[in-house]
């Protein structure tokens, strides 16, 4: 062998080098964390609903909670995954959705895990869909029961009950989406719990028990004035974002300026990377300003959504109604006509476009 190696060409001997190097990791599990940039590599020796085992190849078992888990490559699993993952996170759900369904019979799909974690991946991304307006609301129900029957001992089971309560929240289906938030609350982590409560003062706002939901909201922000985790400091934005949801629907100037306030450190103290709390609390910025009649500033902080926050097709979409009026109403009628085409285009489903009419 080493003879055969000295007669080979640099090119070539960099080419075998890479291959010899690169098998070893193809042939083990990989889990991507949200605390870490570095995945951990091995075999999963265990899955339950609250977290995984995995054996490195050298050293003990790593237990990862599952609140910590960004997804996992399974040892084996069809290549195209990692294409339909990538179009999942980018907000690119039909493409998604066409990979998935392809990977489906692919007989390297076959394995339990894989078999269990693309039937997730699916339900989340029909739900993802339907929430944006793209897909419908009753079919995203269907499959995440579906993989909660299959996946009670799943490491996405506390994903798919939040999913699976907005969803049946967005059908305004109060008690059910009340039961799944109720159970996300009752997670081993904080930052599950805290979403969970504020999901149940989502519900009370959608109930339009503004007061109640004022009230939940304030009690999520108590609970986590001493968040340092980032994933528990997010729940905390979350919450505040609930909060001045409920200040703008109790209207005044005094509500109005109040959330713009808490909207302020909610925009100047999230990271880049989390676009959902920037779309929102973008949105949520432009509705004061619409309210108080500074029409300009409005088109500015939606303006933000549109051209940075895209891939969040729900707050996209809101983005583009309220855009509509704002341009017309600073004298640029052709921009209206636009916003109001690619609201209708490209989310033909969504409660917004419905608001436009015919």
């Amino acid at each position: 062998m080493t003879f055969r190696l000295q007669r080979l060409s640099p090119v070539l001997l960099s080419l075998v080098v890479s291959l010899l190097w690169l098998q070893p990791l193809q042939a083990v599990d990989q889990v991507f964390r949200k605390s870490s940039k570095t995945p951990i590599r091995g075999k999963v020796t265990s899955v339950t609903r609250t977290g995984v085992s995995i054996k490195p190849q050298v050293g003990a078992d790593v237990a990862v909670a599952a609140n910590d888990i960004q997804e996992i490559r399974w040892n084996g699993e069809p290549v195209k995954l990692i294409t339909a993952r990538s179009s999942d996170r980018a907000g690119r759900f039909e493409r998604a959705l066409t990979i998935y369904t392809e990977v489906q019979s692919d007989p390297k799909a076959g394995a339990a895990n894989i078999k269990l974690d693309l039937q997730f991946l699916i339900a989340r991304t029909t739900a993802r869909q339907a929430l944006a307006g793209i897909g419908k609301l009753e079919d995203a129900q269907g499959k995440l029961k579906d993989f909660l029957t299959a996946g009670t001992s799943s490491f996405r089971y506390f994903d798919a009950v939040n999913l699976l309560g907005q969803v049946q929240l967005g059908a305004g289906e109060f008690d059910a989406a009340k039961a799944q938030f109720a159970g996300l609350a009752k997670a081993p982590w904080t930052d599950y719990q805290l979403a969970g409560q504020s999901a149940l003062a989502r519900v009370l706002l959608a109930q339009d028990n503004v007061d109640g939901a004022l009230a939940a909201f304030q009690q999520v922000i108590n609970k986590s004035q001493k968040a340092q985790s980032p994933a528990e400091v997010n729940q905390r934005y979350q919450a505040v974002l609930g909060k001045s949801a409920c200040l703008i629907r109790k209207k005044g100037q005094a509500s109005f300026e109040a959330a713009l306030k808490d909207l302020a450190v909610v925009l100047s103290g999230a990271a880049n990377e989390n676009a959902e709390v920037l779309a929102e609390g973008y949105l949520r910025q432009g509705d004061c300003l619409r309210l108080l009649g500074r029409h300009k500033e409005a088109v500015l902080a939606y303006l933000h959504v549109d051209l940075l926050f895209a891939g969040e097709p729900a707050q996209h979409a809101e983005a583009l109604f309220r855009l509509g009026p704002l341009w017309s109403a600073v004298g640029q009628p052709e921009r209206a006509a636009r916003a109001r085409e690619r609201l209708r285009s490209d989310y033909p489903q969504s409660s917004w476009t419905k608001k436009l009419g015919s």
